[in-house]
């Protein structure tokens, strides 16, 4: 994370979950990845480990990850490290590039990760707090932490804005068949995007590219809304997209965006 910000990327996008003690730290799923992190004595992780159900004294006592090489992502650096937390990152930040967008993603699952309303006040009162001048944006896939945040915002008098991930990929679905159900949805009339961005209050809607549709996309931005597509890896999808009317593309390999 720390190499991205020094990279000089126009923007980041990192994923928050909740310790036990209610500090966010980056983690992209609300358990430790079961491959890419180990005991600190390099044994892998004795079943899936639920970040709140650390403190994060046991958390970073106990854990290493990133030492394990990842056949998903070869050009990364393997070194095994402490989970990173969002007090840590907002440090990194106050050197970095003002103009740097920001976007944070914040995982809420019922049953996996405190509830909304204690989620949303530990990220945003950090944010507030640290005063950067990078312009941000929040994101979940659930409408009730999205209402969270403007809950909290509107109570504390201070901006923000949001973004709906849509569709909601559940834990342990099948991806594939969570996006065509999504798209067939709205392909039937039964699910409309700016609706569904409405009801979580959102400023704007993060879709899969998979199941992007360029009258959506157009039809989202003439009612006001912000449109990103994720997560595209490869040159030739970067290349064609970025030719879309799209406020963002989020990919694991910046380096290879036109």
């Amino acid at each position: 994370m720390l190499g991205s910000i020094e990279a000089g990327y126009e923007g980041l996008e990192f994923d928050l979950v909740l310790t036990a003690d209610d500090i966010p730290v980056l983690s992209h799923d609300a358990w430790l990845h079961e491959t890419l992190c180990t005991t600190v004595d390099g044994a892998p992780p004795d079943g899936r480990i639920f970040i709140e159900d650390l403190t994060l004294e046991t958390l970073q006592d106990g854990y290493l990850c990133g030492g394990v090489p990842d056949p998903e992502n070869p050009d990364a650096e393997v070194k095994a490290e402490t989970v990173m937390t969002f007090d840590e990152l907002l440090e990194a930040l106050g050197d970095a590039d003002p103009d740097l967008v920001v976007h944070i993603d914040i995982k809420y699952q019922p049953g996996s990760t405190p509830e909304p309303d204690i989620i949303a006040p530990a990220v945003l009162e950090r944010w507030w707090n640290a005063d950067l001048p990078q312009p941000w944006y929040a994101s979940a896939d659930r409408s009730e932490l999205l209402l969270a945040l403007r809950r909290v915002a509107e109570a504390a008098d201070e901006p923000i804005v949001t973004s709906l991930i849509w569709p909601c990929f559940p834990p342990d679905g099948s991806d594939t068949l969570v996006a065509l159900g999504a798209e067939a949805l709205v392909m039937l009339g039964v699910e409309d995007l700016e609706a569904l961005a409405e009801d979580a209050e959102a400023d704007g809607i993060a879709i899969p590219w998979q199941i992007l549709d360029r009258r959506q996309v157009e039809a989202a931005r003439k009612r006001g809304l912000m449109v990103q597509a994720w997560t595209l890896n490869e040159a030739d999808l970067l290349a064609a997209y970025a030719a879309w009317p799209l406020d963002a593309l989020i990919t694991d390999y910046p380096e290879r965006a036109p």
